[in-house]
């Protein structure tokens, strides 16, 4: 018994070993072919990689300078842990040559939308090749926010020359203080050194100034003092709801209500989409408290990544500016070119080991192919996937282990080639053996405009996963009992067996002394006999004879 808990305490040490979590980042870079130009400058090839280091693909991916949409990157998806580089041919004047060209990346993960930032610097081959200078500059993800909220701040330290500078410090003395915000870093030419800080606003309106300090050539110290930045604390705050109203072949309408929740008037408001086209003729302003609501057409011939830009003034005259996330409208495709019917049944009732086997059956009757098939039970979580779903049948068979009788609830997800999703339900009563298990079919259609990905699949896989393994390892632990049963029962017929032969012997060699014993009386008695034949009989009794020990006498 002790070799068993032993196997049970190795079982117990194997199950804690299957647990583990990971947590990734993304990466960008931009880079450019040649690195340098004539002072009259001329085109580059530029190009920018995106590594996705997320657990989430990467969609909706645009890259823009000042505005304006760079790299083709439409319908692009970077899936986890993959790398996607872009290219473009970009003409450089001279008057950037040596100065950083910042791009603004935006792109959504699982429905949440992302920003970064990247930058290159196109050197200038005409310059003095013995010169190295710095150039530092800033930029603010926001220039304005109310007392608390941060606001991300982007230091680029660029290197115009064409030899490193070490030993550099960055300082911005009303957002970190007096102290370095770095230090001792080096810049190689033609790749900006990159550093991002969050401020967090305070009571009062503050105005960044970065400072970077080097040793030059000569052993004295060279400082370089960026522009100016000034972060408003101010509450002027416009909050704004978006509604998405249903596609049809004329487009696809949206509300926009706008609010002003700050502290000051803001005026000369104008909306844009993402195209730079206006969503109102007239520049509109709200007073504290106003609001306004506007309505705006996206055509739905193609698909797009529709952002609302909102611009104005406030009472201090700051430009004011936010932008809303982003909103999917995809290419119209007439429902009446959709058809799908779901249904779910019984294969094999619910058993004793809690299993059930279901039945799916999906048909296309539609005229055209759908794809991107998810089939997912409300509490199991992702059962099964599909990437083409041609016209006609499709069955699915799949064993699920749910424990106990429950009600399933089953939720069918596809695609249009489009990317319009559609959603249908069924449901099945799991019993076991002799109780009817009705299946229905209530298929209800919606379209969804973002789509979720779906974590309860995983979840569901790694539970099966770790079920199988310690079934696995029961076996093997019921094996070993069983071996050392046997070697307990065979350990205890040997023991037995010398017992039985220790006692054999023992009864050889009593009754080996008994024979013995009876041949010694036989003897005695023999003898008495003769004496008796000539003593005369003096009574009618015999003469008394001793006691003869019978044959199982037993030694006392």
């Amino acid at each position: 018994m002790k070799r068993a808990k032993r196997v049970f305490a190795i079982i117990i040490g194997l199950t804690c070993l299957l647990v583990g979590s990971v947590a990734m980042a993304a990466s960008i870079n931009v880079t450019s072919d040649p690195g340098a130009l004539g002072a009259e400058g001329g085109s580059v090839q530029l190009s920018i990689s995106i590594a996705n280091d997320s657990e989430y693909a990467m969609e909706n991916i645009s890259v823009s300078n000042n505005g304006t949409r760079f790299f083709k990157t439409s319908g692009v998806i970077i899936a986890p842990g993959e790398t996607t580089a872009f290219s473009q041919s970009v003409s450089i004047p001279a008057a950037m040559l040596g100065q950083p060209i910042e791009f603004d990346i935006a792109w959504t993960e699982n429905g949440e939308q992302k920003y970064s930032t990247a930058s290159v610097t196109v050197l200038n081959s005409g310059a003095d090749l013995a010169e190295a200078a710095l150039s530092v500059s800033v930029k603010a993800s926001s220039s304005q926010a109310s007392r608390g909220e941060s606001i991300t701040l982007t230091y680029t330290i660029t290197n115009s020359g064409i030899t490193p500078i070490s030993g550099v410090s960055l300082t911005d003395k009303e957002i970190a203080g007096r102290q370095a915000m770095v230090s001792g870093i080096t810049v190689e030419p033609g790749t900006p050194y990159v550093y991002i800080h969050e401020f967090t606003m305070g009571s009062s309106t503050v105005v960044s100034v970065p400072v970077v300090t080097y040793t030059g050539a000569d052993g004295s110290t060279v400082t370089v003092t960026g522009s100016e930045k000034t972060l408003g604390m101010v509450n002027s705050k416009i909050s704004v709801s978006v509604t998405q109203g249903a596609a049809s072949e004329e487009g696809q309408q949206f509300t926009i209500a706008l609010t002003n929740n700050g502290n000051q008037r803001i005026s000369k408001i104008k909306v844009t989409d993402e195209l730079g086209n206006a969503v109102n003729s007239d520049a509109i302003s709200l007073a504290i408290g106003e609001s306004r609501t506007l309505t705006y057409t996206v055509p739905t011939t193609e698909t797009r990544n529709v952002v609302f830009n909102i611009s104005g003034i406030d009472a201090t005259n700051t430009n004011y500016s936010d932008h809303t996330e982003t909103y999917v409208v995809r290419k119209y495709i007439d429902p009446s070119l959709i058809g799908i019917s779901f249904s779910a049944e019984v294969a094999s009732p619910l058993d004793s080991a809690g299993s059930i086997s279901l039945n799916f059956t999906v048909e296309n009757t539609g005229s055209m192919d759908m794809q991107n098939l998810k089939l997912s039970e409300s509490e199991y979580g992702l059962l099964y996937m599909l990437e083409s779903v041609p016209r006609g049948t499709q069955t699915i068979n799949q064993k699920m282990s749910i424990g106990s009788p429950r009600d399933l609830i089953f939720k069918l997800e596809i695609e249009d080639p489009s990317g319009n999703i559609y959603t249908y339900n069924a449901y099945i009563k799991a019993d076991y053996v002799g109780v009817e298990a009705a299946p229905t079919s209530t298929p209800s259609v919606t379209t969804e405009e973002d789509v979720l990905n779906e974590v309860g699949g995983s979840i569901s896989s790694a539970l099966r996963t770790v079920l199988i393994v310690l079934i696995i390892l029961t076996v093997i632990a019921g094996i070993a009992l069983i071996i050392l049963d046997h070697q307990e029962k065979e350990e205890r017929k040997r023991i037995a067996r010398r017992r039985a032969q220790r006692e054999k012997m023992m009864r050889a060699q009593l009754e080996e002394e008994a024979k013995r014993q009876a041949a010694l009386h036989s003897r005695m008695n023999s003898g008495s006999g003769d004496d008796l034949g000539s003593t005369r009989i003096s009574s009618g009794r015999p003469a008394e004879r001793p006691d003869v020990p019978s044959g199982d006498t037993r030694i006392r």
